[in-house]
């Protein structure tokens, strides 16, 4: 007989066909058959989704080294599993972004008492204190409305970063394919976070952050088998070149400005 999907031959008692890899079905549809399948492929533990998922947490050098060295069938592809936390992230933040901007709003209002209080000087005056809490409102709603964008523009820094500090096996794609899988899993554990967070302490979701900052050592330092200390001096040196290229971004962004209200003005 030959296989429903690619119409390659294959042997009547075959499961899988040796071409696609696609189930050998011959039993009809059933109701309980479609039940069976969506506990399998939707909630399953064993899926490829969740198995993605539970490997990265527990074991990333394997589902990262395996992934890198061909064996991809079994795991959800780096782009959809980045693109789907994305997506879950955006609907969560952009549903309850009264939450996230009031909790934002404290988390400034807190860091402006902090430094009124320990530095003083210019941070005590109330008119720079509204100023701060104004601009931080507008750079929240302007991450909230372009926040794929902005995901999307980090990812291909990040793995460059990656690239320059932990270098050979891997080029700069297999960094890439790297990063996005732990960029992807950050928005699971953000998302989980942020709506815990709600209903407890704003404070827990400052731990998102800790969390990816943490997850980089722990991925990397498994995959290249580092030590503790060696995993940690690798990720300073990745904060100092990713401090250095956000520092110079912002130099260059308000150069542009300073130039282009300087030319309008003419």
């Amino acid at each position: 007989m030959n296989c429903k999907n690619c119409k390659t031959n294959i042997s009547e008692t075959t499961k899988f066909c040796n071409s696609c890899g696609a189930k050998v079905v011959i039993d009809r549809i059933t109701v309980k058959g479609m039940l069976s399948d969506v506990s399998q492929n939707i909630f399953g533990w064993d899926n490829k989704f969740f198995l993605t998922i539970r490997k990265l947490i527990i074991a990333p050098q394997e589902i990262l080294g395996e992934y890198l060295n061909g064996t991809r069938k079994k795991y959800t592809n780096p782009i959809t599993f980045f693109a789907i936390g994305m997506a879950l992230s955006i609907f969560i933040f952009n549903t309850f972004d009264e939450e996230y901007l009031s909790m934002s709003m404290d988390a400034a209002k807190s860091q402006n008492e902090w430094m009124a209080e320990n530095i003083g000087g210019a941070y005590k005056s109330v008119e720079n204190q509204k100023q701060s809490l104004e601009l931080n409102e507008k750079l929240q709603k302007g991450f909230l409305k372009f926040f794929n964008i902005i995901s999307l523009m980090f990812l291909p820094m990040y793995a460059f970063i990656a690239f320059l500090v932990y270098r050979k096996p891997y080029n700069y794609a297999e960094h890439l394919t790297i990063t996005t899988f732990i960029q992807g899993i950050s928005f699971f554990v953000s998302s989980i976070l942020f709506l815990i967070a709600i209903k407890t302490s704003p404070y827990l979701y400052s731990v998102s952050l800790l969390f990816l900052m943490f997850f980089y050592c722990y991925a990397y330092g498994k995959l290249y088998q580092l030590t503790v200390g060696q995993s940690i001096l690798k990720f300073i040196i990745f904060l100092v070149i990713l401090f250095t290229v956000v520092l110079l971004f912002a130099i260059l962004g308000i150069a542009i400005g300073i130039a282009y209200a300087y030319f309008s003005s003419k």
